[in-house]
């Protein structure tokens, strides 16, 4: 599990298949940068961080 790097929500990170945690929100965005994996509960967040990364990083 992780958070979203924009509103801390948590964002289940494996496949429905590989969890049980059927009622979670999955990871519908990721980006990377310097070197690290960031999440989103949702495109939008993602086109948040991608406006001013160094903000949420």
């Amino acid at each position: 599990m992780a958070q979203c790097a924009v509103c801390g929500a948590d964002v289940e990170t494996d496949s429905l298949e590989e969890t049980d945690y059927r009622d979670e929100e999955f990871a519908v965005a990721q980006v990377e940068y310097e070197g690290e994996t960031y999440v989103f509960c949702s495109e939008e967040h993602r086109d948040t961080f991608e406006a001013t990364p160094e903000k949420y990083a």
